[in-house]
């Protein structure tokens, strides 16, 4: 008899073909959408052009994984870990992300996901944005501030902010909002 965690091992698989049938079984067995994964560690999974459409991946680890092009639209992915991730080319419509940690993942021509969605995650600190900018600091969520603290950086300081994030003082300024002060800097 399949376990979840067999499936689970599939998906960790460096073979394409053979992740992705592991997606389809799991689908098949509504483990995909019920919530089996939740808190699972996927690090380095080759889900490139998976179909996690509505996929209940809560709390599951996804640090580096291969996203590539997948279809992740209605999917749950609140706190999931998506750290160093590539999302490149994903579909991301409607996905909730949640409290999702996006630290230096590449979102790069991902497509279908609103500035509302990406405000909910938890980290977007030195991430590729959808757009092939990097992340501006826009929308001065949790953990972004806490890793500039732990980092003893003034979060008060637009200038330490935007040499912390790698970013323009300009480009951190029109991100917050403060187009006046950032078109006076130019």
């Amino acid at each position: 008899m399949i376990s979840v965690m067999d499936l689970v091992r599939k998906m960790r698989s460096p073979e394409s073909k053979l992740v992705l049938e592991a997606v389809e079984e799991l689908r098949a067995r509504n483990w995909l959408e019920d919530g089996s994964l939740k808190g699972v560690v996927l690090c380095h999974a080759h889900l490139e052009r998976a179909d996690l459409c509505k996929a209940s991946l809560v709390e599951v680890d996804l640090h580096q994984a291969h996203l590539q092009n997948a279809d992740l639209s209605l999917a749950n992915l609140t706190g999931a870990k998506l750290t160093r991730a590539n999302v490149e080319g994903a579909n991301l419509s409607a996905a909730n992300l949640r409290a999702a940690d996006l630290f230096k993942a590449d979102l790069r021509d991902a497509h279908n996901v609103s500035l509302d969605q990406l405000s909910q995650a938890k980290r977007l600190c030195f991430a590729t944005m959808p757009d092939g900018t990097p992340y501006d600091g826009r929308f001065n969520l949790p953990g972004d501030i806490e890793l500039a603290r732990w980092g003893k950086v003034d979060v008060a300081d637009p200038a330490a902010m935007a040499y912390f994030l790698g970013v323009s003082l300009e480009t951190y300024l029109h991100g917050q909002g403060q187009k006046e002060l950032a078109a006076s800097l130019t």
